[in-house]
């Protein structure tokens, strides 16, 4: 299951930088470019930090039952 969220956070990350890519040649501003990879390095943050939240519940989840 890591190995396939890794390998869908890489390609949001390629997706992210060929449309920054793109946004910078439509009139050569780089902080179109920079706003596009911002948001998506944003998103995938915030995904790193809901995943973390959710490793760590179940962490908690699980030693709270092995105590019992």
């Amino acid at each position: 299951m890591q190995l396939a969220i890794t390998a869908i956070m890489v390609a949001v990350l390629t997706w992210g930088i060929y449309h920054a890519i793109g946004a910078y040649r439509y009139n050569h501003n780089p902080m179109r470019a920079v706003m596009v990879l911002g948001c998506v390095a944003a998103y995938l943050g915030i995904w790193c930090l809901l995943l973390a939240a959710r490793r760590a519940r179940l962490e908690r989840e699980a030693a709270d039952t092995s105590d019992r």
